[in-house]
């Protein structure tokens, strides 16, 4: 809780921030389609089958003609789950965190019918995430605790496309450089063969964003 408090308050720095010309601040939502390395023991492969959501704001910075610095923070729901209908053991582990990401964002410059265009872009970032809630729950309706790392560092990279000048989709995929799960946790027991990646947050997430005033933040990457 400690974590969240201080990515928040790091966060609204950086929204008033974004009250200057130079800084642009908006919304994020969109859904997520999570796993956790090792978790499924049945056939020991990651099915992300773990839907959840995540929703949040960002403020961005232009640093270049075509690239912009961006911090988000969001409520992101991650994990694992095996539904009741998929022919094995079924279980789901919830992970809900806060994250704060600083992300670099290049848009890739194109021609199209002997015209620029700029609309799309990659991105690579760093996400830190404080864990604000867990719970696991199984077959026989057992539930509890986990014991869970309440950090979660992640790589991510991924791509975006603009609708409109403020209006954007983000595709990405994150994983983790700190085990979510630890190996030496109360479920060591899922994992049959021990390898760097086990027990990682995997998340692959679609974003829909929207930038205040974004049109104007688009024009100084022409300039």
């Amino acid at each position: 809780m400690k974590h969240s408090i201080f990515f928040i308050l790091i966060f609204i720095l950086f929204f008033f921030k974004a009250q200057s010309q130079s800084f642009h601040a908006g919304i994020i939502a969109g859904p997520t389609v999570t796993d956790i390395a090792g978790a499924d023991l049945t056939d020991n492969d990651n099915d992300f089958h773990k839907l959840g959501f995540s929703l949040g704001g960002l403020v961005n910075h232009k640093i270049g003609k075509l690239s912009f610095i961006q911090m988000e923070l969001a409520y992101i729901q991650k994990g694992s789950s095996q539904p009741y209908d998929s022919g094995y053991v079924p279980y789901k582990i919830n992970l809900n965190y806060i994250d704060i990401s600083l992300l670099l964002k290049q848009a890739i410059h194109i021609n199209v019918n002997k015209k620029a265009m700029d609309k799309f872009g990659v991105e690579i970032g760093l996400t830190t995430g404080s864990l604000i809630s867990s719970g696991f729950k199984d077959s026989t309706n057992m539930k509890g605790p986990i014991n869970v790392n309440k950090l979660d560092l992640e790589l991510l990279a991924g791509i975006y496309y603009n609708f409109t000048p403020g209006f954007y989709l983000s595709l990405r995929y994150s994983n983790s450089i700190i085990h979510a799960i630890p190996h030496q946790s109360n479920f060591e027991n899922f994992y049959p063969y021990f390898t760097m990646q086990k027990g990682n947050n995997m998340v692959f997430q679609m974003t829909l964003g929207f930038v205040f005033n974004g049109k104007n933040a688009l024009k100084n990457t022409n300039e």
